[in-house]
């Protein structure tokens, strides 16, 4: 949350709540989902996490077979 207060709303006036809502969410989607740093993923974003765990994930699953 502080990221989001910080980097998205510190600052910001709204026209409204359902601009609020729309602004926020599509911060959400496109920065924080998929651009920021998790430490929880290694430091890695969640897109460069995905991109290097499916192929290995799906390699696991195959070789299961």
């Amino acid at each position: 949350m502080k990221t989001l207060k910080t980097e998205e709303v510190d600052g910001r006036t709204y026209r409204n709540v359902r601009t609020a809502r729309r602004e926020i969410g599509e911060f959400i989607e496109q920065v924080y989902n998929r651009t920021r740093l998790h430490s929880a993923l290694g430091y890695q974003s969640p897109s460069e996490f995905e991109a290097a765990y499916i192929p290995v994930h799906s390699a696991v699953l195959e070789a299961a077979q």
